[in-house]
């Protein structure tokens, strides 16, 4: 399983990294040009609207031909649009380079499906959660260099993630073997009816769109509460950001794997649901530096609890020659968190930032009220070893 993980990771890793050294930055980068924080969401939200389009077509798209060629055209997307971003010399151009990477980043889905075509259901859970900690490793270095190259000015971090992703093509054509393909024709709108008709699909569908939502909404405006709340800068936000990272990196690797291997994934799922309405809870009421550090590393040990453990679920609940275009639509509803989450972030935190915590406080705590049916659901690892 290693070899075959292997290659998914580091492709992984180098792609959330290049990703990951601009988010910090954008709110800033935006509001030289004069953004508002509504203005600030909306570019934010741009990408996923682009996302969204793109994931259901990439996804049945791998199922077809295949999911190297999918991964390797998101990625040459990608790259012209860190390109442009470096350089954009307008707000309007901003926003033109963020559609441009929601296209090439709408293959979630594809990464997910490859994860689940070379791993049983023994060890897809652990497959997952190494994802996460791959994920979470990028989180803490992204923000970090990020806020490094920033002083030399807001273009270079844009150029370095153009060049990381150059590096992430090679990898991607050496060493990423192809897997899916197995499909003779393409057939989204059925993909979307059997989404619909499927009940555990759809209801991890919809509990992995309210953990989506509540996570954008929050990471959309923390630079912007930090800058106003705290009179902290683009730094600041980036180390605070790899913070939680670290926290969650390391939750995934000593706690998620072994409590899902023995409780279950639906029970770690609430587990995570539950610390996360928790945390939301309690950011109204941080309101020094050290105080929001506490409530920001409560909130990465919630949803390195979920994250994977949903993730999981689903990839075990789809039909295998389906799977791309059925985790495309996974991925559709995630960008269309995206999409409202971030509009409505910088609405909120021009109108009162003492309301931070509460939108994406109800999100999880309705994911938690759906998420009580599926506790019951057998714990399919145990299943299988025994």
């Amino acid at each position: 399983m290693v070899a075959a993980l292997a290659p998914i990771y580091g492709i992984t890793l180098i792609d959330v990294l290049g990703y990951m050294i601009m988010i910090p930055l954008l709110p800033y980068y935006a509001q030289r040009f004069g953004a508002s924080g509504t203005v600030v969401g909306a570019l934010l939200a741009t990408m996923a609207v682009a996302s969204a389009i793109a994931a259901p077509l990439w996804g049945a798209l791998s199922d077809r031909i295949g999911r190297k060629p999918i991964v390797l055209i998101s990625q040459f997307v990608s790259l012209a649009a860190y390109l442009l971003l470096a350089w954009a010399p307008s707000l309007a151009m901003l926003f033109v380079a963020r559609g441009i990477a929601g296209i090439g980043g709408g293959n979630l889905g594809v990464t997910q499906s490859y994860i689940a075509d070379v791993t049983d259901e023994k060890s897809r859970d652990k497959a997952f959660a190494g994802f996460g900690v791959v994920f979470g490793a990028a989180i803490v270095l992204g923000p970090v260099l990020g806020g490094a190259l920033v002083h030399v000015g807001f273009w270079l971090p844009f150029v370095v993630s153009a060049a990381i992703e150059v590096v992430n093509i090679a990898l991607t054509l050496r060493f990423l073997p192809n897997t899916g393909g197995k499909r003779e024709t393409l057939d989204i709108w059925r993909a979307a009816r059997e989404v619909w008709t499927r009940a555990n699909v759809r209801g991890l569908i919809l509990r992995h769109f309210l953990f989506i939502f509540a996570v954008t909404f929050f990471f959309s405006i923390l630079a912007l509460y930090l800058k106003r709340a705290l009179g902290f800068g683009p730094e600041h936000a980036s180390f605070m950001i790899a913070g939680a990272g670290v926290v969650g990196g390391i939750t995934l690797w000593l706690a998620v794997g072994p409590l899902a291997e023995r409780y279950g994934d639906a029970i770690v799922a609430q587990i995570g649901f539950g610390v996360s309405v928790v945390a939301y809870a309690l950011l109204g009421f941080a309101h020094t530096l050290w105080t929001f550090g506490g409530v920001l590393a409560l909130w990465a040990i919630g949803a390195s609890c979920i994250e994977p453990t949903i993730s999981a679920m689903l990839s075990t609940d789809v039909p295998a020659d389906r799977r791309g275009e059925m985790l495309g639509f996974n991925d559709l509803m995630n960008n269309v968190a995206l999409m409202l989450a971030p509009t409505l972030g910088g609405f909120i935190v021009d109108a009162n930032m003492n309301l931070i915590g509460l939108v994406p406080g109800l999100a999880v705590f309705a994911a938690f009220g759906l998420g009580w049916p599926t506790v019951a659901r057998p714990n399919l690892r145990a299943q299988v070893e025994v």
